[in-house]
């Protein structure tokens, strides 16, 4: 019998939706040419399928290398493909009835069972980082390691695809004033990126 592979023999894994809902935006800004490039420059030869996880590596380097080679267009860019990923999140994989619990709660009873629910999920976007919540009022996500920034550096916080996803999940099941803001970034010498729902 063989023996199993070493867990650093697997590769990491992350939800698809962190390249699918950029891709889009990078062929309707750049065209598909600088897009094929970024993609080449990343190691994806096609796209992920939008089930199931795909390897984190690739993930994360389609994002550095859009900010590295894009930086005036970075932060939009990302951002809005986190509006589209949780767009795309509640219109696929949040159950309606729990749905309808969440928009129909009160804030204060709503807010730390989505914030459950994106910690017991944490790997559809963390990858292989450590995500935690770490206060629950006011409400703190940390996630130590991200993959998504990780060996970069950076003058603030440049998590602009995960704080768009927070937000607009708040905003469309919790409450529409809801702003999320990342106070401490890895990227910028933090130990953790840290984001505060406010």
């Amino acid at each position: 019998m063989n023996a199993p592979l070493p867990p650093s023999a697997t590769p990491a894994r992350i939800g698809p939706n962190s390249v699918l809902q950029l891709v889009p935006l990078l062929d309707e800004r750049l065209g598909t040419g600088p897009r094929e490039m970024l993609l080449a420059q990343s190691g994806l030869s096609e796209l992920p399928a939008d089930e199931g996880l795909m390897e984190e590596g690739p993930a994360a380097a389609l994002h550095q290398a859009v900010r590295a080679t894009y930086p005036e267009l970075a932060t939009d860019l990302t951002r809005r493909a986190g509006l589209r990923t949780a767009d795309y999140i509640i219109s696929h994989r949040i159950p309606p009835v729990v749905m309808h619990l969440l928009q129909h709660s009160p804030p204060w009873l709503s807010a730390p069972l989505l914030a459950k629910t994106i910690e017991k999920h944490a790997w559809t976007f963390a990858g292989s980082g450590q995500f935690q919540v770490a206060s629950k009022r006011p409400l703190v996500f940390e996630l130590y390691d991200n993959p998504v920034v990780r060996g970069e550096q950076a003058d603030a916080p440049i998590c602009h695809w995960h704080t768009a996803v927070f937000q607009r999940l708040f905003n469309n099941l919790v409450d529409k004033d809801i702003r999320c803001v990342e106070t401490a970034c890895c990227a910028a010498g933090s130990d953790c990126c840290r984001f505060e729902l406010r």
